[in-house]
């Protein structure tokens, strides 16, 4: 179960709630702490907190570009994942050509379900599959093996016990690409995540920010409640696209599995051609 994180299992929405919530909550006890300062000497510390306030946001605002980031990159190599391993199923598909008619057909057969199995993984995206996500990677890891097997079986048969083929190597080494890049969008979606620990320094400072900007307001009695809370407001947005962004089933940001369709249908007419 690596890679899931506590804040996996809950939704968006409900992320996004509690994030506005949290937010708005510490601006309310900082208001109510600097509320009780009105008509005393901290008074006259405003302009001091005013330069904490905005020395506070803008360390908020560049955590936030710093967490942002990071995220984009997870996404980013999850997507060109996808678009390498169609590449890679493809070749061992081509491969396959190159051997006997017995395990050509169970070569292209067993690589048309493993896309099956691979458009499903991409198609699941809600929090609550997980148990669904592991049952595939289970099967995609089993027709790996299944592949891995008839490649050597093959190469046995075409050795005759001497050297092993060209043409059967080829397609294992294709098989050994199809593992590789497997294991390696396992460690890109469930082992590359943003960890706990940036998340709690991230609500942490977001707290501290509005604590101060709240004290603020309430010190020199005056608050823009629009203002205030529209910031707020935006602060929780971007911290849940960064949460989307990052988990391994996004639901606000789609990865394309265009080019595993087009490989799927490319096998098809293929197979159905023979």
């Amino acid at each position: 179960m690596m890679g899931i994180q506590h804040l996996d299992q809950y939704s968006t929405a409900l992320i996004f709630l509690f994030t506005a919530g949290f937010l708005l909550l510490f601006i309310e006890i900082g208001y109510r702490l600097g509320n009780k300062r009105q008509g005393k000497a901290y008074k006259l510390q405003t302009t001091q907190f005013r330069a904490l306030m905005t020395t506070t946001l803008g360390l908020i605002a560049f955590v936030l570009a710093f967490t942002f980031a990071t995220a984009q990159v997870h996404y980013e190599t999850r997507v060109a994942g996808i678009a390498e391993e169609a590449r890679l199923i493809h070749n061992a598909f081509l491969y396959a050509d190159k051997l006997d008619a017995h395990h050509r057909s169970l070569a292209r057969q067993t690589l048309r379900e493993y896309v099956d199995l691979r458009l499903k993984l991409e198609e699941t995206d809600d929090p609550e599959q997980w148990k669904e996500v592991f049952e595939l990677i289970d099967q995609t890891e089993e027709l790996q093996r299944f592949l891995w097997d008839l490649s050597l079986e093959s190469e046995r048969e075409n050795s005759g016990g001497g050297e092993t083929g060209t043409d059967s190597s080829s397609f294992g080494s294709s098989v050994v690409g199809i593992i590789d890049i497997h294991n390696s969008r396992i460690q890109a979606e469930l082992a590359n995540r943003i960890s706990a620990v940036v998340w709690l320094a991230l609500y942490t400072i977001a707290a501290l920010g509005m604590i101060l900007m709240g004290y603020h307001a309430g010190m020199i009695g005056q608050r823009s409640p629009i203002g205030t809370y529209s910031l707020a407001m935006a602060f929780a947005v971007v911290i849940l696209l960064i949460i989307d962004l990052d988990r391994p089933m996004t639901s606000m940001f789609k990865m394309s599995n265009q080019s595993l369709v087009i490989l799927a249908e490319n096998m098809d007419d293929i197979i159905s051609s023979e």
